[in-house]
């Protein structure tokens, strides 16, 4: 039998190797974190902690760097209906977080980083039925940060092909920048509020 050739329409796309570098790299943290968020949509207060921790992590990718290269054109996955819609559940539950005050990332940790925001809105779906279910207990729980995130579009399988073409050290820098992503998410479930 012939083999496929790589440019034929019936061969497998090629593996995405950082993707799994990166799930490899910060599977201890992604664990760590979700066993500190175990039971968060049980109650008002593990939401709330789940919204500043998101918080901190939106307001770390706020805005794209500039492109690293001439490939990357990554102002594509800046939203920033995230970070009002977080900031206004905060609000309508009582908080006025204050602002993290992160330093930017440089550029070439930047997807790293996005990789850990864009992979939660996967998990989000899962988070937004549980959210749904607390505010039958909390009538009035706002839901607008988990709505947004959670809904169905093709950003994730997107935003793998954009990390498959980054190579070299800009690899490395990814996992930097995934890592520290995990650590400020961690970070931020600790409340921050105004006087």
């Amino acid at each position: 039998m012939r083999r496929l050739a790589a440019f034929s329409p019936f061969a497998e796309p090629p593996l995405n190797t950082l993707h799994l570098e990166l799930r490899t790299a910060t599977a201890r943290q992604h664990q760590d974190l979700d066993a500190a968020l175990a039971g968060a949509l049980d109650d008002r207060g593990g939401y709330t902690r789940y919204l500043l921790g998101m918080l901190a992590l939106v307001e770390l990718l706020a805005a794209a760097p500039a492109a690293v290269d001439a490939r990357a054109a990554w102002s594509e996955w800046v939203d920033p209906r995230r970070q009002a819609l977080l900031r206004q559940d905060l609000r309508d539950l009582g908080l006025l977080p204050l602002a993290h005050g992160l330093a930017p990332l440089p550029g070439s940790c930047w997807m790293g980083a996005n990789y850990v925001l864009e992979g939660s809105a996967l998990g989000a779906r899962v988070l937004l039925r549980a959210a749904e279910r607390l505010r039958l207990r909390e009538p009035g729980l706002p839901l607008a940060f988990l709505q947004h995130h959670a809904r169905p579009g093709d950003r994730w399988p997107r935003f793998l092909g954009e990390l498959q073409i980054l190579e070299g050290g800009l690899r490395a820098d990814a996992v930097r920048g995934a890592r520290h992503a995990f650590d400020v998410v961690a970070d931020g479930l600790i409340e921050k509020e105004s006087a």
